[in-house]
């Protein structure tokens, strides 16, 4: 069974991976960044963001 995550977290992951990914070379760089110091994987936020930008109709889905 999944664990569930803290929606908190996961937004806060998203908002801090959008605040700072011009301060790395690349957005998957920012990701790994936020996902360490938040302790979850960094395809956890990936999928969050991905799912937050189809969410925000930046992206479709």
């Amino acid at each position: 069974m999944p664990k569930k995550i803290d929606p908190q977290l996961r937004a806060r992951c998203v908002r801090l991976v959008r605040e700072h990914q011009q301060e790395y070379p690349s957005q998957f760089a920012a990701v790994v960044a936020v996902a360490r110091q938040e302790g979850v994987s960094k395809e956890s936020v990936r999928r969050w963001l991905a799912q937050a930008d189809v969410d925000d109709g930046t992206r479709p889905g």
